[in-house]
Protein backbone atom coordinates (compact mmCIF):
# COMPACT_ATOMS: atom_id res chain seq x y z
CA UNK A 1 0.00 0.00 0.00
CA UNK A 2 1.14 3.50 -0.82
CA UNK A 3 -0.32 6.64 0.74
CA UNK A 4 -0.15 10.33 0.11
CA UNK A 5 0.16 12.72 3.04
CA UNK A 6 -2.51 13.19 5.72
CA UNK A 7 -4.29 9.84 5.30
CA UNK A 8 -6.55 8.73 8.19
CA UNK A 9 -7.58 5.09 8.72
CA UNK A 10 -9.89 3.96 11.56
CA UNK A 11 -11.81 0.74 12.21
CA UNK A 12 -14.11 2.28 14.83
CA UNK A 13 -16.12 5.40 15.61
CA UNK A 14 -17.44 7.24 18.64
CA UNK A 15 -20.73 6.07 20.11
CA UNK A 16 -23.49 8.67 19.92
CA UNK A 17 -26.81 6.85 20.38
CA UNK A 18 -27.71 8.30 23.79
CA UNK A 19 -28.62 12.00 23.43
CA UNK A 20 -28.62 12.39 27.23
CA UNK A 21 -24.90 11.57 27.53
CA UNK A 22 -22.07 13.63 26.06
CA UNK A 23 -20.54 11.87 23.06
CA UNK A 24 -17.06 11.83 24.58
CA UNK A 25 -18.46 9.95 27.60
CA UNK A 26 -20.13 7.24 25.48
CA UNK A 27 -16.87 5.64 24.35
CA UNK A 28 -16.17 4.01 21.02
CA UNK A 29 -18.17 1.50 19.09
CA UNK A 30 -16.46 -1.30 17.26
CA UNK A 31 -17.47 -4.89 16.95
CA UNK A 32 -15.01 -7.67 17.57
CA UNK A 33 -14.98 -8.40 13.83
CA UNK A 34 -14.58 -4.78 12.68
CA UNK A 35 -11.46 -4.25 10.60
CA UNK A 36 -10.01 -2.25 7.77
CA UNK A 37 -8.25 -4.34 5.13
CA UNK A 38 -6.25 -2.74 2.34
CA UNK A 39 -4.79 -5.16 -0.17
CA UNK A 40 -1.44 -5.06 -1.98
CA UNK A 41 -0.68 -2.44 -4.58
CA UNK A 42 -3.36 0.01 -3.53
CA UNK A 43 -2.69 3.74 -3.47
CA UNK A 44 -4.53 6.14 -1.15
CA UNK A 45 -4.23 9.75 -2.32
CA UNK A 46 -3.68 12.85 -0.21
CA UNK A 47 -6.18 13.41 2.63
CA UNK A 48 -8.04 10.12 2.10
CA UNK A 49 -10.14 8.95 5.05
CA UNK A 50 -10.97 5.25 5.49
CA UNK A 51 -13.51 4.54 8.24
CA UNK A 52 -15.55 1.63 9.47
CA UNK A 53 -15.52 -2.02 8.61
CA UNK A 54 -14.22 -1.88 5.01
CA UNK A 55 -12.07 -3.84 2.56
CA UNK A 56 -10.21 -2.08 -0.24
CA UNK A 57 -9.09 -4.55 -2.89
CA UNK A 58 -5.74 -4.94 -4.60
CA UNK A 59 -4.30 -2.51 -7.14
CA UNK A 60 -6.90 0.19 -6.37
CA UNK A 61 -6.50 3.95 -6.60
CA UNK A 62 -8.45 6.04 -4.10
CA UNK A 63 -8.58 9.68 -5.22
CA UNK A 64 -7.42 12.57 -3.07
CA UNK A 65 -9.85 13.87 -0.43
CA UNK A 66 -12.07 10.77 -0.70
CA UNK A 67 -13.91 9.17 2.23
CA UNK A 68 -14.11 5.37 1.98
CA UNK A 69 -17.05 3.98 3.97
CA UNK A 70 -17.84 0.84 1.90
CA UNK A 71 -15.86 -1.97 0.28
CA UNK A 72 -13.99 -1.24 -2.96
CA UNK A 73 -13.38 -4.28 -5.25
CA UNK A 74 -9.98 -5.21 -6.74
CA UNK A 75 -8.59 -3.15 -9.65
CA UNK A 76 -10.82 -0.10 -9.21
CA UNK A 77 -10.47 3.66 -9.19
CA UNK A 78 -12.73 5.25 -6.59
CA UNK A 79 -13.22 8.83 -5.46
CA UNK A 80 -15.64 11.12 -3.68
CA UNK A 81 -17.28 11.56 -0.33
CA UNK A 82 -18.43 8.90 0.11
CA UNK A 83 -16.08 7.18 -2.33
CA UNK A 84 -17.69 5.47 -5.31
CA UNK A 85 -16.13 3.25 -7.94
CA UNK A 86 -15.52 5.28 -11.11
CA UNK A 87 -13.43 2.85 -13.18
CA UNK A 88 -12.56 -0.82 -13.15
CA UNK A 89 -9.82 -2.64 -15.03
CA UNK A 90 -11.08 -5.01 -17.72
CA UNK A 91 -8.57 -7.83 -18.21
CA UNK A 92 -10.10 -8.85 -21.55
CA UNK A 93 -9.79 -5.43 -23.20
CA UNK A 94 -6.76 -4.46 -21.09
CA UNK A 95 -8.34 -1.07 -20.45
CA UNK A 96 -9.59 0.92 -17.48
CA UNK A 97 -13.33 1.24 -18.15
CA UNK A 98 -15.99 3.47 -16.68
CA UNK A 99 -17.97 1.70 -13.98
CA UNK A 100 -21.74 2.06 -14.21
Amino acid sequence: MLTGPHVFIADHNHEYRNPDVYIYKQGCRAGKDDRVLIDDGTWLGTNVVVVGNVHIGKQCVIGANSVVTKDIPDYCVAAGSPAKVLKRYNFESKEWERFR
